[in-house]
């Protein structure tokens, strides 16, 4: 049975395994959390102990992962842990200090957990996913004709459907995508694959596989052909990862690297890919077991334990503002037309403002050397003149009042009285100053001092 984590933002950490069983841990701890006795410690820690020797993925490490269970319970380790929440953190570290499996961990349900929970997960939750728009919060076309989709997570196929195809519908006329997966926690694998399709074409291909211990079962994950819905296969893609990063949102990540459709920018994921689902330990105690490996068809391998690593590395917080300015700087290197060439190069030069006003750290041009007439620098179009009013900055731009220019940082600058998306910004490049000229109502344009 296939199975999933994902993680989101509303305090809970969900584990699912469609059409067979659901439960839920909240990750708060409310102001009274449950408490141990000898004998509650002794039987969840014997359950464990044969649960991760019967079922976790790998063999051998199931073997070492049950008897540190019992060597602890027999040198009496956590006899002094007297709640139950501290017990689960507890186990869950002993744990990792032995499988390095992220998805392995043991918890405490402040509400019983059925031993054999069955059925769709509840109304609830699909409530939940509904109101998050399928984990997909945000969808905007960036300047450059570039579009950006945040990907929070990746829920069961059936309930993420509509906001993909939504998602794509309104992207599918950009020239480039961003997905950004910095905080994508994961999901259903169906729904990697779903996305996958999104960005090929033609016949449907195996992007992944579960490798499950019980049975030695082999499960495949395909796209499926989109025909004229698909964004496509060949224009340029770019994923944003994070630590934070993990499982299913790895697994979209990893697929599209893979397979050289899309250039990973960011930092190293988190690295957590055996799939799994939850196995009830009684008492409330429940361990996320791990018991398949997730195999990629090309690599033979995956991001277990060692995570996503990026193309081209950037802190994770910055990485939107640098993927946005490759993503301009591969649409102008196949530019065709002069003009589009020379309305990327603008988008550039904004990018490349906005980046250094944010740094601190950019030189700026002395108000003396701005003064002056500017032009396009190719074709006919307004002129700009920069003026001096008694020490300040003022802007004269043919059929237009004049506007004085509020400094905002690095060398940007604000026209008084504007409306929102006016902005004017200045560099030096080859010894000659030039002016970006931005509107709220067409792409800016570069003009050159006279």
């Amino acid at each position: 049975m296939k199975s999933f984590l994902l993680t989101v933002s509303t305090g809970f950490i969900v584990t699912l395994q469609p059409g067979a069983a659901f439960a839920a841990a909240s990750t708060a701890e409310p102001p009274t959390p449950g408490t141990l006795d000898a004998h509650v410690r002794k039987e969840v820690l014997d359950e464990l102990a044969r649960q991760l020797e019967s079922r976790y993925a790998i063999e051998g490490t199931a073997k070492k992962l049950a008897d540190l269970v019992r060597s602890k319970q027999k040198s009496n380790a956590y006899k002094k842990i007297t709640s139950a929440p501290e017990l689960g953190r507890a186990l869950t570290n002993d744990l990792a200090a032995v499988a390095h499996d992220k998805h392995l961990r043991v918890y405490y349900s402040f509400t019983p957990i059925p031993k054999a929970p069955s059925g769709p997960p509840p109304a609830e939750f699909a409530s939940l996913v509904r109101k998050l728009n399928g984990m997909i919060p945000r969808v905007e076309v960036l300047d450059g004709n570039v579009g950006y989709m945040r990907v929070n997570g990746v829920p069961p196929v059936d309930m993420a459907r509509p906001s993909v195809v939504a998602a794509f519908a309104f992207l599918h006329n950009t020239d480039a995508l961003i997905i950004d997966n910095r905080g994508n926690g994961g999901g259903d694998p169906e729904t990697v694959a779903l996305y996958n399709s999104y960005l090929s074409e033609g016949k449907p291909y195996v992007v992944n596989t579960f490798h499950w211990r019980e049975g030695n079962r082999v499960v495949e994950f395909k796209t499926t052909d989109l025909g004229d819905l698909s964004y496509g296969a060949h224009k340029p893609v770019f994923v944003l990862t994070s630590p934070a990063t993990f499982s299913g949102g790895e697994e979209l990540s990893y697929d599209l690297q893979v397979l050289k459709r899309a250039v990973i920018v960011g930092e190293v994921s988190g690295g957590g890919a055996n799939p799994g689902g939850p196995v009830p330990l009684g008492h409330q105690f429940a361990v996320n077991m791990p018991s398949g490996q997730a195999v990629n068809p090309v690599t033979g391998t995956s991001w277990e334990g060692v995570g996503v690593k990026p193309d081209v590395a950037v802190p994770s917080a910055a990485a939107l503002g640098k993927v946005h300015a490759l993503a301009i700087e591969r649409l102008t290197a196949e530019a065709s037309d002069p003009a589009s060439r020379s309305e990327l190069n603008a988008i550039a030069m904004k990018l490349e403002t906005i980046e250094e006003a944010k740094s601190g750290h950019a030189v700026r041009i002395a108000n003396q050397d701005l003064l002056g007439t500017y032009a396009l620098q190719s074709g006919p179009g307004a002129t700009v003149t920069i003026l001096d009013n008694q020490g300040h900055l003022t802007q004269h731009t043919d059929g237009f009042p004049d506007a004085a220019l509020t400094f905002f940082a690095g060398n940007r600058y604000t026209p008084e009285g504007l409306a929102v998306g006016y902005a004017t910004s200045f560099r030096m490049k080859d010894g000659k100053v030039e002016l970006l000229l931005e509107v709220p109502f067409g792409p800016p344009t570069i003009r050159s001092k006279q």
